[in-house]
This record gives structure tokens, sequence and C-alpha cells, in this order.
């Protein structure tokens, strides 16, 4: 390649710019830092059962209230899709989710909570407007046979859990109180 008139090839102009982009491509691959496409973190969701008994989200969230609840289904280890709820206007700090009945000013945007017995979901509250999304849950429709009301199941991921992690069974106050860990 021919010099430019201040004698420098183009290849070597431009070395110190491939130095950068490659080590932020490095830094997004291994995960040093979250890509603006990525949901900040704003809490946790987890499951419990009401007084009726019904399988229950749950979300605790440290700024903004979630407005929405998105659940997927594992299909062919893809997640997809399975329900997106609006949520009414929330306050406080903590919000419960009848997941066998939809309650009044909550409503199905897309999907449907006919949950297969044996399938394995991800639910997750969020803020749309934020892009804040809670750290998620992973439960089945067994799930609720092992919580009662005022205990919260969430899920935890070590190094040999995989993708689904393992469950781990919280009093509510402490539901609650590991939730600020995940803002």
């Amino acid at each position: 390649m021919p010099p430019l008139a201040s004698g420098v090839t183009t290849t070597t102009r431009y070395r110190p710019a491939r130095r950068v982009l490659a080590a932020l491509a490095l830094a997004a691959a291994t995960g040093c830092f979250p890509l603006p496409s990525e949901p900040a973190p704003g809490g946790m969701t987890g499951v419990t059962v009401n007084t009726d008994g019904h399988l229950t989200l749950v979300a605790a969230w440290c700024e903004q209230p979630p407005d929405g609840v998105v659940i997927y289904r594992r299909v062919n280890g893809e997640h997809v899709e399975q329900a997106d709820l609006t949520a009414p206007p929330l306050t406080g700090s903590t919000v419960s989710l009848d997941l066998e009945h939809i309650p009044p000013g909550w409503s199905l945007t897309s999907g449907d909570l006919d949950f297969a017995r044996g399938r394995k979901y991800t639910g997750s509250a969020y803020n749309s407007k934020t892009h804040v999304r809670m750290y998620d849950v992973v439960f089945t429709t067994e799930s609720k046979k092992r919580v009662r009301p005022g205990q919260v199941i969430i899920t935890e991921y070590g190094e040999q859990d995989g993708e689904t992690g393992h469950d781990v069974l919280v009093s509510t106050a402490e539901f609650t109180a590991r939730a600020p860990h995940f803002c």
C-alpha cells in the first residue's frame, strides 16, 4: 500500500482504532460490561402460592415499579414467549400476580397462561420505559406444591446448574430483603 503524504500507510494509521474496537469486542464477548440491548437489573422475581393455592409470581424492585411481566417457555433449548402481561399502575416495592386467574387491572398483552405440566418456564417483571428487568425465576406447574403462603421460590445459578439454575425457598421477608442486591 503506498504511503500517504505524511509517510504513514493506511494500515498503520488505523491500527490504534482497530485495537480499541478489538478490546471493546472482547469485553462484550466476555461479559465485562452490559451491552445496550441487555436490560438493566432492578430487583427480583419469584413464585409463591396465594391464599387460594394459586401459583403466583411475586416481584420486588428498587426504584421504578415494573409495568409488565413476561413469561418464557423452553422449546428446543430456546426461550419462546409464553405470555406478556401489562400491569396496572403500581406503587410500593412489591407486587404479586396470580398466574391462574388474571387479577383486575392486569391485562394479557400476548400469549396465554395455559402452562403445560412438566415444562419449565422463566418469569420476570420488567419496566419497559427504563429497560429494567427484575432477576428471573424458573418454575413449573409443580412449583406450587413446594411452597406455601409466606414462602417464595427464587432461582439461583451456580457453575454446575446450567441455564435453569436451582430453586431456593426463602421467606417473603427474605425475598424482599434480597431484592436490593439485584439492583
